[in-house]
């Protein structure tokens, strides 16, 4: 058993990143461990919350970062701290992504090759219902 602690933040503009959490509590139970940042909704600068949220952390820990949008100021103010040991930053979360980070088992510390790998799996998760239904039913007519 490692004694590596990996922390989950989840970070967004307004009130996402909150119901992204709750939305994870539903399934993995209310004992999952997340820290949220909902930017903006306080006045307060996310630069001072992000370094508050980090200050928390031990050196060694590791920490993912979920935020909603590439190139969005959430993300943007996460940025510096990829340079951080152990530490990934990873945008434009849906809950299949966020759901398969904080599933992860900590048996040490998780590589850019299966990082890459979840990102890939969710990003296959977004899909226009609709044609896919419309090739399902071709598919039954070829039949």
């Amino acid at each position: 058993m490692s004694n590596i602690k990996r922390h989950i933040v989840i970070a967004s503009h307004s009130t996402l990143a909150e119901g992204m959490a709750n939305a994870l509590k539903f399934f993995e139970g209310d004992s999952l461990k997340l820290t949220v940042l909902s930017a903006y909704v306080d006045n307060k600068p996310i630069e001072g919350q992000i370094e508050e949220i980090f200050n928390q952390f031990d050196k060694n820990d590791e920490v993912v970062v979920l935020t909603d949008l590439l190139g969005g100021s959430v993300n943007q103010k996460f940025f510096p701290y990829i340079s951080r040991p152990h530490t990934h930053v990873i945008t434009g979360m849906n809950l299949s992504l966020a759901m398969a980070i904080t599933m992860e088992p900590v048996d040490g510390y998780l590589t850019s090759e299966k990082i890459q790998s979840i990102v890939s799996e969710a990003q296959n998760q977004v899909k226009y219902v609709n044609e896919l239904a419309a090739d399902s039913s071709e598919d039954d007519e070829d039949e």
